[in-house]
């Protein structure tokens, strides 16, 4: 089946809303931030992650074309404002249609972060002159949850990205929602490294690495690009993982100049992604990533 980044159903209960990718040549096949739909025989229709306020719109209307709407939960992953922001447009959908209140599920750990969403300046972002605004009334999420009269998803803690990130796993599709838990697929076979702030952390990053290589896994979800399928699951794992260790490697060998920024992108660049010389255009791709991967090594050093 190989690698899913078209929007719509792909097993017996799910389908991808709305994914952002590009070819290698850099054209986009999607713009959105991807978020993925759950709908039971009883039409119970869950969420998993809205999205950005913008890009919520997409999401609103994939979910009328495949009659999704309206929602009766959205879950989400970890409390970074590209997967929450989305659930104010949603909400005020419900509101001017006169809509049920759509329920908000997150781990017990993001319900602070949720609820004051400035943290998020952080991070460089496309919406970074928007006030984020915090998102309240979330149900703190436990092992299970139930979906409907008799679909239920497994939850699990897979730290690393974000202290408060939860994968959500469906044991009966075995469907595997991963978040940002793994790391960057931009493009194909071009890996990015998941170091992204200061609130990475290794040790539950590569914790969470074995979790997800024990589960029994068909169909992995990523929260901005798509679905990977087959032998691609496991490759996308390891490859994530070799990633990390040598960006920080270049990081280590150049670690008098790593307030160099643009010193640093070229040595990345040239060491690390050789084999995508001939597509310059990549290399603009990384800038972000350097960024955050160099404050989350400042602060491991400062440690």
């Amino acid at each position: 089946m190989g690698y899913i980044n078209q929007s719509g159903k792909f097993n017996d209960t799910t389908w991808l809303i709305d994914a952002a990718f590009k070819t290698l040549e850099g054209n986009v096949i999607r713009g959105g931030h991807a978020a993925y739909l759950i709908k039971t025989e009883d039409n119970f229709n869950c969420l998993i992650n809205a999205g950005t306020q913008s890009g919520a719109k997409n999401i609103y209307k994939g979910l009328i074309k495949i009659g999704a709407w309206p929602l009766q939960r959205i879950i989400i992953t970890h409390s970074h404002w590209d997967h929450t922001q989305g659930i104010i447009y949603l909400r005020n959908k419900e509101i001017q249609e006169n809509l049920p209140q759509i329920e908000i599920f997150a781990s017990k750990k993001a319900l602070p972060r949720l609820s004051d969403q400035s943290y998020n300046y952080c991070f460089t972002s496309e919406e970074i002159n928007t006030e984020y605004q915090n998102i309240e009334g979330v149900i703190p999420l436990e092992k299970t949850i139930q979906l409907g009269s008799h679909y239920s998803l497994e939850i699990i803690e897979t730290p690393g990205h974000m202290e408060d990130h939860i994968s959500v796993y469906d044991k009966q599709t075995k469907t595997l929602f991963c978040g940002d838990t793994i790391g960057m697929h931009w493009f194909p076979k071009f890996y990015v490294c998941n170091a992204n702030s200061i609130y990475w952390k290794e040790k539950g990053y590569l914790e969470s690495m074995r979790k997800m290589k024990s589960l029994d896994t068909e169909y992995l979800c990523i929260a901005h690009f798509g679905v990977l399928t087959e032998n691609d699951i496991l490759n996308f794992i390891d490859k994530s993982v070799s990633m990390y260790y040598r960006w920080m490697e270049v990081f280590e060998r150049f670690s008098d100049r790593i307030e160099d920024f643009n010193f640093i992108v070229n040595q990345i660049w040239d060491n690390v992604y050789k084999e995508f010389h001939t597509f310059q255009m990549l290399k603009e791709t990384l800038i972000g990533a350097v960024k955050n991967a160099i404050v989350y090594y400042n602060g491991i050093k400062k440690a």
